[in-house]
């Protein structure tokens, strides 16, 4: 007789689980699982930066800003980027800056950027070790080639 010590009110293998009682720090628990659940899936996944960090967006106007940071999370796929010192160059060039994170999730730094408003164009200054690990002579091209486009239009 002394074999089951646990008796059927403990074995809740049984029960419906709709019916069992859930502690108030396990319901607490599931609460916050469900709650951050739904703010990851209602996270925007298009790439797209959320905003501009500094107000620079003002001079802007709302249409060019959206271009700008559509185009800034397409061509860096960074959800989190900070975009910042937006201003207006030549024609329908914008420059500004922007801040990605790395592999490590740290933010490397701002580095520079040029959009073409008309043309949809996107050019982020590359940094050194780009422009040194190219491994074509035309990759290198196109990294100097979007650098000096910066420096020409953005470095007044």
């Amino acid at each position: 007789m002394g074999g089951n010590r646990r008796g059927r009110s403990c074995d809740r293998s049984r029960e419906p689980i709709a019916s069992r009682r859930v502690g108030p720090s396990r319901a607490l628990l599931i609460l916050l699982v469900i709650c951050a659940s739904a703010f990851v899936v209602g996270r925007p996944s298009d790439g797209r930066a959320q905003s501009v960090e500094d107000g620079s967006d003002a001079g802007i106007g709302p249409a060019g800003t959206r271009t700008i940071l559509d185009l800034v999370g397409r061509h860096l796929k960074s959800p989190d980027a900070k975009v910042s010192d937006l201003r207006r160059s030549d024609g329908a060039a914008i420059c500004g800056s922007v801040d990605v994170k790395n592999r490590e999730g740290l933010y490397t730094g701002p580095r520079g950027f040029v959009v073409d408003l008309v043309s949809g164009s996107f050019d982020r200054v590359p940094d050194g070790p780009e422009l040194l690990s190219a491994r074509r002579g035309s990759d290198y091209e196109v990294l100097e080639r979007q650098r000096q486009r910066y420096f020409r239009l953005c470095l007044n």
